[in-house]
Order: C-alpha cells, then structure tokens, then sequence
C-alpha cells in the first residue's frame, strides 16, 4: 500500500494507492492489517514556511505513530538522514551510528530529523514488542537527483574558499536496496547508509564539469546566502554552509553487517548527479550582489541625511 500527496510516476503491480495527506487524513483505516510501515514522508529541502515545515516533519510523524500503534505495526522504518550528526571541526572520520545527535541549528531539516528520531525513541519504549528500524543516509545522488544537496555536492552553486570537507554520498539504487533490507530482514536498530569512504574535497572538485562558480570566503557566502534566502532570489540557505565545510561522513559498517552492500561508489553517484543537472543561472548572485550594494550604498545616504538633519 502506498500512501502520497502525488500520484506515482509509475504504477507497480499489486500497488494499493491512496492520494491523502498524512499530515490531515484519517490514517487508521487506511493503515488496517500493515505489518510494516516505512515512514518516508518529509520535507527534506529547507523551505521559508518553517510552520509548514514542522506540521510536515514532525506533527505529521506523530498522527503516523498513533495511527501504527492503532492497528498493531510489527515493523516501523524511518527514514531520517546523516545531517542528525551536524557538520562539526570535531567530528570523528567516520562518524558511527553510536554518535550523539547535534545537527546544526541553522539547517532546519537536520533539526527536526532529530526531532522525530527523538519522537520515535519515545514510542518505541510505550511500543516494545515493536522493531525499529532507523536508516541514516547521507546524501542521495543518481542521475535525476535535484535537491539541494545534490544541488550542493554536484557543484552547480558557490564554493566556499578554504572548505576542506570531505565528501560523501549514496546511490538512491543503495537505498533503496537499504530500504527493502529494513522491511524484510531480521534488524532492527539505527543504520548508516553511505557509499565506501568518501571524497577529499579537491579530488570532488575535479569531477565537476567546469562552472561559472566563485569561490568566496565563509562569510561572504552566509551573508550572500541569507540575502537571497531572505530576498526569494536564491533558494539555497545560509544553514547549508557548515555541510560543505565541516566533516559528517559517516561509517556503514553496522548495515554491511546485514549483508547490504553498496553498488555505486561516491565518485559515480556524484557524477551521475552532476550529469543530469544544467547550470543554474548565474543572474541570482549577481543580482544578489547588486542589491546587497544597493543597501549598502542606500544605508550610507540614509545616514548621511539623518546626520544632517540633527544637525
């Protein structure tokens, strides 16, 4: 059974669709004799409604929960992401699924991806005869990828100059190998989901196709980044940053265990990525920019006539 606010692109035999919003609907009857439930449902990209995002995320998680507890789950898989672990200059290469949990305060996503690993903790204790199943994947790249962190890793937005952070990803084909893993193997617990290894930056660099893509300083890219967050002329945050400059690579390990192995390496999965993604236009940053100056030029006048004026 498949629960969507779209209709799939493909319809699979034996494939019981309903388009509902999970976040509203009556799940309970819909969800009558599931043995197991994979909760895929979130926001991943950050989006200006953070109200929308959180209804989304975390409160429609909760009606999902009740709804599992309801009609008596065997099985809940969540999928969450590798940015629970946050982007930090201390971060252990790799980082293992026994990690704390410190996404960054500035990347919402990774927020309330904690948020709702923390949710499902707390009814897996009042839910006991329950497996839990929790998958951790890093970036999921493959040709036809397009959100922001594929956006990100495949080079198509401004580099930070000096970022020395080592890149990592997984085939959407390894996940979702990871995914039918979860829901017919005997598991249970918390798992990362990532290519072997990982990229030095320069050696990801040089995958990329040749850009029109400055490279600028830290701040200058927060402070662009929130201008045209702010503005609506850019769609990347400035909460990005941190991920493409502090280590959150993580270990897969505990899901080889299980006899999953992945496919694609770090270096096909990106470039598959990047193959299937046209150059942004460059005209968001330089009116980005413009503006910025604009301000500036606008502030220094409006000072300049306040200081007049008292005068």
């Amino acid at each position: 059974m498949g629960l969507d606010m779209r209709d799939p692109e493909r319809r699979v035999r034996h494939l019981d669709f309903h388009r509902v919003d999970i976040a509203h609907a009556e799940l309970k009857p819909l969800l009558e004799g599931v043995d197991v439930l994979v909760h895929l449902a979130a926001i991943h990209d950050p989006i200006p409604d953070v109200a929308l995002m959180a209804r989304v995320n975390v409160e429609a998680t909760r009606r999902v929960l009740d709804a599992a507890a309801a009609v008596g789950v065997k099985r809940f898989v969540l999928m969450s992401s590798a940015t629970v672990y946050g982007a930090w200059t201390n971060n252990p290469i790799p980082l293992t699924e026994d990690a704390p949990l410190r996404p960054n305060p500035e990347f919402l996503p990774a927020v309330q991806s904690a948020e709702v690993e923390r949710l499902l903790s707390e009814w897996s204790e009042q839910h006991p005869g329950v497996d839990i199943v929790t998958l951790r994947p890093a970036p999921v790249l493959g040709a036809g990828a397009g959100h922001l962190m594929a956006r990100v890793l495949a080079g198509t937005h401004v580099a930070v100059r000096g970022a020395s952070a080592p890149v990592q990803c997984a085939h959407v084909d390894d996940v979702a190998d990871a995914l039918a893993r979860a829901c017919t193997t005997a598991m249970s617990g918390v798992y990362n989901v990532a290519s072997d290894g990982w990229l030095d930056p320069d050696d990801a660099e040089a995958l990329h196709t040749p850009r029109l893509r400055p490279s600028l300083p830290e701040g200058v890219v927060q402070h662009l980044l929130a201008f045209g967050w702010i503005s609506g002329l850019g769609d990347v945050p400035p909460g990005v940053v941190p991920l493409v400059t502090h280590p959150w690579v993580v270990a897969n390990d505990r899901l080889r265990a299980t006899g999953w192995k992945p496919q694609a390496s770090n270096e096909e999965s990106l470039m598959a990525t990047a193959d299937s993604l046209s150059t942004p236009p460059v005209w968001p940053w330089v009116a980005a920019g413009a503006a910025a100056v604009a301000l500036l030029i606008l502030g220094e006048e409006t000072v300049r006539r306040y200081r007049r004026r008292t005068r």
